[in-house]
């Protein structure tokens, strides 16, 4: 959970800085942002068998790669439509916003780690 929220909040971060950057150092900081959103993701992806029965994983993983890609696919529009209606950076920092959301989710996951192990 630790590295979790190091990536959530490297992310977030990320995200606000970007707003003062022109635009190309704006473009150097994106790759960090992404590698910093790729580790929470194979963290979470490796907490799947941990929190649900073996018998159960292939549905736990379909839900959540559905999920994940659900999600990649509406994002990009529904950010669009904040950033029209708001301003960029506005919307910027409600996407930082939402990213940090996810942290108290890890003190849910957290109990049920902690028993597995």
């Amino acid at each position: 959970m630790a590295t979790v929220w190091l990536t959530e909040a490297m992310t977030a971060l990320g995200i606000a800085a970007l707003l003062p950057l022109p635009l190309g150092p704006a473009l150097v900081l994106l790759p960090i942002i992404g590698i910093a959103l790729n580790g929470t993701s194979s963290v979470l992806y490796g907490s799947v068998p941990d929190l649900v029965a073996p018998e159960r994983r292939m549905r736990a993983f379909g839900i959540f790669y559905t999920g994940t890609i659900g999600a990649g696919a509406v994002s990009p529009a529904l950010y669009g439509l904040l950033g029209d209606a708001l301003g960029i950076s506005l919307a910027l920092m409600v996407v930082a916003g939402v990213v940090l959301l996810t942290l108290p989710l890890t003190l849910i996951l957290r109990p049920a780690l902690t028993h597995v192990g």
